[in-house]
């Protein structure tokens, strides 16, 4: 296996459902190749240089996966297929790829994506009143600065 990075644009001009359906249709591709997702990024919608088919908006996406070259040749056969696909590009990472640290790094991801624990909250607690009293210190006058030494 080998790793590879994928980025296509899907038409901008297409409904939320249509591009994520495009998005799920070809991560899917990858999976059903014997393919490993090991991140899909979303970009959103941008301002293409120029036209493309039409169209001067794009919804881009990249993934990140490992897989075969029969992958990737099934993967950009579907791109060419599909109309809501405007441009893409795959190019390769790396040769070999070491499954044990995909899966860490697969697992790593997901666990920086996973949701703040809740004793995140408990120190912002601890410190509103110390922010309290402060206001209270700077209500006293002001007392005019000394002037700096020069030497």
């Amino acid at each position: 296996m080998r790793r590879y990075e994928s980025l296509w644009v899907v038409n901008g001009d297409l409904p939320d459902e249509e591009v994520k359906s495009a998005i799920d249709k070809f991560s899917g591709i990858i999976s059903s190749q014997g393919g490993t997702v090991v991140g899909l990024d979303e970009w959103g919608r941008r301002k293409l240089s120029y036209k493309i088919q039409g169209t001067i908006r794009g919804y881009y996406v990249l993934a990140d996966f490992a897989g075969t070259s029969e992958t990737v040749k099934e993967l950009e056969r579907n791109y060419r297929i599909d109309d809501r696909i405007i441009r893409f590009l795959t190019t390769k990472k790396s040769d070999k790829v070491n499954m044990e640290a995909l899966q860490a790094e697969i697992a790593a991801k997901a666990k920086a994506a996973a949701p703040a624990e809740p004793e995140v909250a408990a120190p912002l607690e601890a410190a509103a009143p110390a922010e309290v009293a402060a206001p209270a210190a700077a209500a006293a006058p002001d007392e005019p600065a000394a002037p700096a030494k020069e030497e």
